[in-house]
């Protein structure tokens, strides 16, 4: 980008100020894109990442079936199309979800701390339990106290539990990257994440949150009222991330009419950028797991420049 005529830093709050950072990864060609790196943590850019996810976490269900073996998984929310499309290919298959264990990543809170519970209509917990649970056919659903979700009495035991199931972690995370570098709730520039160096915040666990302004944004739809939206949550933390054996995500746009350069940009700094608080996504890269891109997200970010006529 031509800086020549007039330069500035950015913002603080943003997830980075490092412009040969941002240079770096704004400049990414589509044919670089497809890498595994030392972790194998592996890049793949598809037509359709939803589709691919919904494959993989179908797969995932019928060897859990087939091989009769527990397994432990960590979903976000809300994925209705992924999860709705994936229990209704084990009813139609006759596929059993009977040793998956759940876990919500997430879930909304008030000031006081109190979690939402999952009756409330933008319960993160109930839509998981209405779009993944509810779509099984009955004798296909794993037994309900294999379903896990927040409520105020296991917010601070909430990591203990995954790895306790787990046998010391889960066997699968499902993720995808919000607009300001996070995973889950996990929010740059927050107390609840705050940490001297990154050995130490690879140690946080499951807790309370007072989210980043443009984590509200983005939970309020991008243009819905924002006082309708929590400020607060309960989330994973980097510490359950890294204790995951397998991980799985998806990179696909999800506003402005499929034209966000902010998405492709906050993306290419998970992926591409150095590991690091300020993006917490990028903890991935420490990470065995695919990440599925879509071929939107890898088009080329153009500046918008002026024309001098």
């Amino acid at each position: 980008m031509n800086r020549s005529l007039f330069d500035f830093k950015p913002s603080a709050w943003l997830p980075t100020q490092d412009k040969a950072v941002l240079e770096y990864c704004r400049n990414i060609k589509r044919s670089e894109m497809e890498i595994t790196n030392k972790n194998g943590y592996s890049i793949k850019v598809v037509p359709h990442p939803s589709s691919a996810v919904a494959c993989e976490l179908f797969d995932w269900i019928y060897k859990s079936d087939v091989m009769d073996k527990k397994t432990v998984i960590v979903f976000p929310n809300s994925w209705k199309n992924i999860y709705t499309a994936v229990a209704h290919m084990c009813n139609e298959f006759n596929v059993s979800a009977r040793n998956i264990h759940t876990f919500c990543m997430d879930e909304y809170a008030d000031e006081d701390g109190n979690v939402a519970p999952i009756s409330w209509y933008r319960s993160l917990g109930g839509h998981f339990m209405t779009e993944f649970y509810m779509q099984f056919r009955e004798d296909l659903r794993p037994p309900l106290k294999q379903m896990h979700y927040y409520t105020n009495e296991n917010i601070k035991s909430y990591s203990d539990m995954i790895a306790e199931e787990g046998d010391g972690g889960a066997d699968l995370l499902l993720s995808a990257t919000g607009w300001i570098g996070h995973t889950a709730f996990v929010d740059p520039n927050t107390k609840a994440f705050k940490a001297d160096n990154l050995e130490d915040f690879l140690k946080i666990k499951a807790c309370f949150v007072d989210n980043h302004r443009l984590t509200i944004q983005q939970n309020s739809g991008g243009n819905a009222p924002l006082w309708h939206t929590p400020r607060y949550s309960v989330s994973i933390g980097p510490y359950d991330v890294l204790h995951a054996r397998e991980h799985l995500e998806r990179h696909d746009l999800q506003s402005v009419g499929g034209y966000s350069a902010w998405e492709r940009m906050i993306s290419r700094l998970q992926l591409y950028g150095p590991v690091c608080m300020e993006v917490p996504a990028s903890i991935f890269q420490l990470t065995k797991g695919t990440i599925y891109v879509s071929e939107d997200m890898a088009r080329p970010i153009e500046p918008m420049e002026l024309i001098e006529l």
